[in-house]
């Protein structure tokens, strides 16, 4: 049998901790919906914005640049220091982001559309002051190629979140209090979550100890975080900036009625799908940035260009099935989570963005890995630009199915923003070209399949049983009929296989099948 290499190994544990932790934060989504009703989901997620992306700040982002500031850093007195700036300078920007979002609440809730939302800002902002020893304890591992302390503390977060979240909303709900009272006791249960996650890690960090920062460290290190930390940070965070787009746009442009919040809600259903499909790519790009980097400087360009090959491979192999997948297992997953079929072509619409997101999440991380941050952050900035400009355009007319397709639109200008800027460093234009081709051959059989069992299924399906049956049919078929075509194509090489969550096991199956 094969044995992945040790990285590959804490590669996979990080997108399957990943994979766990967005399972259950989008489970939950499924009982507050049920319970609280698709307002009561508005209230939620129309601020979720705000706490998503500086949480994803210390688990993602954050953790990347310090991880590349500590592999630059020669001793462990050095290395010490250089973690200890960082957290300094995060907790100062944290803290001053606590003190505008508390004090600018009110406005910031007049411009959603929504005035009430206002308490639930402040108890996000308090979550803020827990990022920098989140990000810094998760770089400090991350610089030493060491992803399973972060993996662990990130499933043990959500998991502590998630179960006082819900105990909270069943409470709440039962002692009859509104939508916005209930979110507010959501957020506060990010709290707890993640003061548990700071524990287990400073648990795992035994050993580390307090040294005496020098100003000139410090300095350093708050300029790095400001100016490629918040590059890395603002463009990795592409489908939260979508989600905080229409947290400003939906509701206004739709009127501000109590309607318009409640089609809010049904949109909001589609989001956490999409995170979920487009995970993989964003733990697998995070995790291989150390390893680029070291090849990029050391000046091995035939390496460099190997992994970024490898990143863009297996990100479409992913990220393609996901895509086609997710489009045609939507009105079942509707029904079967969400009790009715409400917005279901909104959502088809919404699920075309899968492929484009990760495509803008694969060439951000090449961009970042060859250093090259703050062109990745400038085709974000093209992107939330185009997304508002198609949002104006086709919300008033579409409603939420004009908000979807601004969001397809927002990540395919990303991703040729992304991809000409790449192509004048590393030239990968004519295998992206070859590669397609290949990729779409594997997908064909997928799509045709789908089509079909969808078609059946919405002629047969009549309630949340039969639809969720149906759901797991569809998945199981056209999973295996797609892991078939990429084995008998030879798109992926083994090495790639292996970053596969069980792509080792795969291996070792399709070999025997086909002996």
């Amino acid at each position: 049998m094969r044995s992945p290499s040790k990285f590959a190994q804490g590669v996979v544990l990080f997108a399957l901790a990943g994979y766990v932790s967005k399972l259950i934060s989008f489970a939950y989504r499924v009982p507050y919906q049920n319970l609280a009703g698709d307002f009561g989901l508005y209230a939620y997620q129309t601020v979720y914005p705000f706490a998503a992306i500086v949480a994803s700040l210390g688990i993602y982002a954050m953790p990347v640049v310090i991880a590349k500031i500590g592999v630059g850093a020669k001793g462990t007195n050095r290395k010490l220091e250089v973690l200890w700036g960082s957290f300094y300078a995060l907790l100062l920007l944290s803290s001053m982001l606590v003190v505008m979002v508390w004090l600018f609440a009110p406005t910031l809730a007049k411009w959603l559309g929504d005035e009430q939302l206002a308490p639930a800002l402040r108890v996000i902002s308090l979550s803020y002051l827990l990022m920098p020893a989140s990000a810094v304890l998760r770089g400090a591992f991350q610089s030493r190629d060491d992803l399973r302390p972060s993996a662990w503390s990130q499933v043990l977060e959500n998991f502590v979140r998630v179960t006082v979240m819900l105990s909270l909303l069943w409470v709440g709900v039962r002692l009859g209090k509104d939508a916005y009272t209930l979110s507010q006791y959501a957020y506060g249960a990010t709290l707890i979550g993640g003061l548990v996650a700071i524990a287990f890690l400073v648990y795992r960090a035994r050993g580390v100890r307090i040294v005496r920062v020098r100003r000139v460290t410090f300095r350093r290190g708050m300029k790095l975080l400001l100016t490629t930390g918040f590059a890395v940070g603002f463009a990795s965070l592409g489908i939260l900036w979508m989600q905080l787009v229409d947290s400003f746009t939906i509701v206004n442009l739709m009127g501000g009625t109590y309607e318009a919040k409640v089609s809010k809600g049904v949109f909001d259903r589609g989001y956490p799908l999409v995170q979920f499909a487009i995970l993989f790519t964003t733990t697998i790009g995070m995790a291989n940035v150390p390893t680029l980097v070291r090849h990029y400087r050391a000046g091995h360009l035939q390496k460099t260009t190997q992994g970024l090959r490898s990143m863009i491979r297996v990100t479409t192999a992913i990220a393609g099935a996901a895509t086609i997948g997710l489009m045609g297992v939507m009105f079942f997953l509707n029904v079967a989570l969400f009790e009715d079929e409400s917005g279901t072509r909104a959502l088809v619409f919404l699920a075309t963005s899968t492929f484009a997101a990760s495509l803008a999440i694969a060439s951000m991380t090449c961009l970042q890995a060859i250093d090259r941050e703050w062109v990745a952050a400038r085709s974000m900035v093209v992107a939330i630009l185009v997304k508002s400009v198609v949002n104006a355009w086709l919300v008033p007319s579409y409603g939420i199915e004009g908000a979807a397709i601004g969001t397809s639109i927002g990540f395919l200008a990303m991703v040729f923003y992304n991809f000409r800027a790449l192509d004048r460093s590393i030239p990968l234009g004519s295998f992206r070209s070859k590669h397609y081709k290949s990729l779409w051959k594997a997908l064909v059989p997928m799509l045709f399949l789908i089509g079909v069992l969808n078609w059946l299924g919405q002629m047969w399906v009549d309630s949340r049983i039969t639809a969720f049956g149906w759901l797991i049919g569809m998945v199981c078929s056209g999973a295996v009929l797609y892991i078939w075509r990429l084995w008998s194509t030879r798109m992926l090489s083994f090495a790639e296989w292996e970053l596969i969550p069980f792509g080792s096991r795969l291996l070792d199956v399709l070999e025997k099948k086909e002996n």
